[in-house]
């Protein structure tokens, strides 16, 4: 139901929304909840703006995941309780948008796992920091979480480098100098590989075939073409293709076994 304290447009806009909504062909029970869900969505958006400075994620996508919260929150509201629903709702609209932004929003994704065994280490470091106590080496905190050291700086790493960074960030230096050097120039070089010996050889073989047979093999294994169409653009009976194909692999194969056995 609208109320005479909301504005005459946003009453105007919900009718028009509710009536839209009618025309649909769906149970009565959604009608219901969606009815509820127009006159709450001022809930949603409340949400968004008081998280929205708490951590990133765009307005819009904050308030989307915050209208899925609310009907999550709908869905399940019992007014026999005696509950508002903005006192039910607004628990499940941020929790939905924390949910987004832990599990979803980052570009690389770590396991929720590691993510709260990073904060529940860093919470206990700030603890010993507020008593005045010295922090915890890495085997001690790990000894208090209840877990190897290993899984810690696992966490660790995993939230260090949960952040995308620029190539050209400075970082510190490979090979364990003071200078500085950017990240790009960490990358292995691929074209200073060593050559594939393998591939070499292949290479060569297929340079000492008959041209015709190494113009059907690229266009059967390369081309990915069947070979009734490799046999009707060659002018040749499929049945001759096929034999002379397996032919040459098995000579292939046989020249491989005797080169790198």
């Amino acid at each position: 139901m609208t109320t005479s304290t909301q504005p005459a447009a946003i009453q105007r806009r919900l009718e028009r929304q509710r009536r839209h909504e009618r025309r649909r062909q769906i149970p009565a029970h959604i009608l219901q909840r969606n009815d509820a869900v127009l006159m709450h969505l001022g809930l949603a958006h409340l949400g968004a703006n008081r998280l929205l400075n708490n951590g990133t994620g765009e307005r819009d996508d904050l308030v989307q995941e915050g209208r899925y919260g609310l009907i999550r929150a709908l869905e399940h509201f019992d007014a026999g309780r005696g509950h508002r629903i903005s006192s039910y709702a607004m628990p499940r609209i941020t929790g939905q948008i924390r949910h987004y932004r832990r599990d979803r929003l980052q570009t690389l994704r770590i396991p929720w796992r590691l993510g709260d065994l990073h904060a529940r280490g860093m919470k206990v470091q700030e603890q010993r920091l507020h008593v005045g106590l010295p922090q915890l080496n890495n085997e001690d905190l790990a000894q208090q979480l209840g877990v190897t050291t290993d899984r810690w700086r696992e966490a660790c790493m995993a939230h260090r480098d949960r952040r995308v960074q620029s190539l050209h960030c400075q970082c510190s230096n490979s090979n364990g100098s003071s200078e500085q050097e950017a990240r790009i120039e960490c990358l292995q070089d691929h074209g200073r590989q060593q050559a594939d010996p393998q591939h070499e050889w292949l290479i060569q073989m297929l340079n000492c075939m008959e041209p015709n047979h190494c113009r059907w093999l690229s266009a059967f294994w390369i081309d990915r073409l069947s070979l009734s169409e490799i046999a009707r653009r060659e002018c040749i009976d499929r049945q001759i293709l096929r034999t002379t194909l397996h032919g040459i692999l098995k000579t292939l194969r046989a020249e491989a076994r005797r080169t790198f056995s």
